[in-house]
């Protein structure tokens, strides 16, 4: 049987041990002039990156894990991955959030509403959404906390990053176990042995962009 990627298994095989890291970097550069002015600039937009560390295994289960790392061949296939600290709405950890829609998308790409929640839904500030674009898949984070109204619609709040282009109107957006697609960061994964016939297993990973 063949494997499908994006790999939907590869933070549910095992467990992960703090620190835990889940980091919005972006790319961007300084300059500064003779007279000491300074200039930022971007050069694209910016990324999700993290890195785990699993709890310790027994050799047997590192390595069955440490294979299915390995089928991602390096930095070819992709996987889903999220920030374990925030896996679902911070307000609604019993599972009872709904999944919406996009409603509307600020002119500044920054900003957006969703409707399609239930009565009261609270979106709290660091909870994380995603939803399918053009050719990828977005993931955000929100800077303010809302709550829907009676009809289950947000007023627009920020998100970050910006939104890219390729977004549609009325996509669905899941926020219940909001997932970004990442990749291997190259030579990032390290197996140490811990004690006996135990160890761990490190692992970088970056956002991967249509």
């Amino acid at each position: 049987m063949s494997i499908s990627f994006p790999r939907t298994d590869v933070l549910t095989l095992v467990g992960f041990a703090p620190p835990y890291n889940f980091d919005l970097v972006s790319q961007q550069e300084i300059s500064r002039l003779a007279i000491g002015t300074t200039i930022g600039k971007d050069l694209g937009p910016a990324l999700w990156f993290a890195s785990y560390t699993t709890d310790e295994l027994y050799n047997d289960v590192l390595v069955d894990y440490q294979a299915v790392l390995n089928s991602l061949d390096g930095i070819i296939n992709l996987f889903e991955a999220w920030d374990i600290r925030r896996p679902w709405p911070r307000a609604h950890k019993d599972g009872s959030a709904h999944d919406g829609v996009l409603a509307s998308v600020n002119a500044n790409n920054k900003a957006l509403s969703l409707s399609g929640l239930n009565a009261g839904q609270v979106v709290s500030r660091g909870d994380y959404l995603s939803f399918g674009y053009t050719g990828g898949r977005a993931l955000h984070q929100a800077m303010e906390t809302v709550t829907a109204n009676g009809s289950g619609i947000t007023a627009q709040f920020e998100v970050r990053p910006h939104l890219r282009a390729g977004w549609t109107l009325s996509t669905a957006v899941n926020l219940k176990a909001p997932r970004g697609i990442f990749t291997l960061m190259p030579k990032s994964v390290v197996a140490t042995q811990t004690r006996g016939k135990f160890g761990r297993l490190a692992f970088q990973i970056g956002q991967a962009l249509a």
